[in-house]
């Protein structure tokens, strides 16, 4: 079963998805930039010298600090040695042969191990590297995209909102965190996806003894936001209810395989979890998580190590609009299961502004409060936020 999903997720991950061509293309400032990069580097077209593809290899799945990956720390690490990097060298010459559609595979492959082994070594240097070429390298071909901005998102203004409608003073106010701009994806469904989502529902509704008339996702919600607005509901009661619902769905017999062969725990002892554990189960994970979040991908964990997997846009995010519900109704509970259910420590980091959400398997998380992906106040267009105005304006008319 394992290797038969590794070979689906492999296949899906080199052809392309219908969620993909949902995507903006970049915008009018980032095809400006690829203009002005390929022309400036016009005369740095020889990148990295004899040797490299062997030396990046190296650094790439060892993690050896060779001396290619010092030197593109160091060009990164101000603004006046960036022409002496190896990374924009070679996307000068990508674009030169017609982009990324056209090149020559090696330049491409090239690039991505580069990427990878800066990752690795100087995670500032690979985020202002991945920054700087913007839309110039596709999004899927980056290593980690949980800190660099998305080629085609508009910002916005944070709005306030009277804290008194979120249960605070009538005095005080919060930033209502700006909804994502990029277009709502369609997402599409397998027979596997509609029967894990109907066995999910059902014991959602069996923790939480109300079910939805709503079909699909979009009655999965309105049970999540039904339990949510219950009066006196605690974060606490929320993370116990997705918690019972992860485990049904697993059903018994699969956590102690899991501890025992991923997480190293036998007879009561944890061993591990073993070192193939994280890209294993982010591997693994897209073929039985689609039902949820939509499509996903195997990426690497922002320390570099395999072991990551993006979200390309959450699907429960999208369809809720909702912080609250991703918080207590996914993320913290997911990383709890994860810890204490199978023994792996799991970071769950959502992105309001593209409605990614990077998923590191074997990563201590932050606590909620020193956590900066979730920002103070609620999405503009929250309609948990709406309907708690409607219930305290229904209860002050009463």
């Amino acid at each position: 079963l394992v290797l038969a999903c590794m070979l689906h997720n492999a296949t899906a991950f080199l052809s392309s998805m219908p969620f993909r061509s949902n995507t903006l293309a970049p915008s009018a400032q980032f095809r400006s930039q690829k203009q002005s990069i390929a022309v400036s580097m016009q005369a740095s077209a020889a990148a990295l010298g004899p040797g490299a593809d062997f030396r990046l290899l190296i650094a790439e799945w060892t993690g050896v600090r060779t001396e290619d990956v010092a030197r593109e720390s160091w060009a990164w690490s101000h603004s006046s040695r960036q022409n002496s990097s190896s990374i924009l060298q070679l996307t000068a010459q990508i674009e030169e042969q017609g982009g990324s559609q056209k090149a020559d595979r090696s330049l491409l492959v090239r690039r991505k191990r580069l990427m990878t082994a800066l990752i690795q070594h100087d995670y500032s240097a690979y985020v202002q590297a991945a920054t700087t070429l913007g839309g110039l390298i596709d999004r899927q071909d980056l290593p980690n995209v949980q800190d660099i901005p998305h080629p085609t998102r508009t910002l916005r203004t944070p709005q306030r909102v009277d804290r008194s409608l979120l249960g605070g003073t009538p005095d005080s106010e919060l930033d209502l965190v700006p909804d994502c701009t990029l277009p709502n994806v369609t997402y599409s469904e397998n027979v596997l996806d509609r029967a894990l989502l109907f066995i999910f529902r059902g014991l959602v509704a069996k923790e939480t003894g109300y079910n939805s008339e709503k079909e699909g996702i979009l009655g999965l919600l309105e049970q999540a936001r039904e339990y949510m607005l219950r009066p006196g509901q605690t974060a606490e009661a929320q993370h116990k209810m997705v918690y019972n619902t992860l485990a049904g769905l697993m059903t018994p017999v699969m956590p102690p395989i899991y501890k025992t062969f991923m997480s190293g725990i036998i007879n009561g002892k944890k061993i591990g979890p073993w070192f193939y554990a994280p890209a294993l189960t982010s591997w693994i994970t897209p073929t039985f998580f689609g039902f949820l979040v939509g499509p996903s991908r195997p990426n690497r964990r922002r320390d570099g190590s395999m072991g990551g997997l993006v979200v390309e846009k959450c699907k429960f995010l999208q369809e809720s609009g909702c912080k609250g519900i991703c918080l207590n109704q996914c993320k913290l509970p997911a990383q709890q299961f994860f810890q204490e259910g199978l023994g792996l420590p799991l970071n769950v980091v959502p992105n309001f502004e593209t409605q990614e959400c990077q998923w590191s398997f074997g990563e201590e998380p932050l606590p909620v409060e020193e956590d900066p992906a979730f920002p103070a106040g609620c999405l503009t267009g929250c309609p948990t936020r709406e309907a708690l105005r409607d219930e305290k304006q229904a209860r002050a008319c009463g």
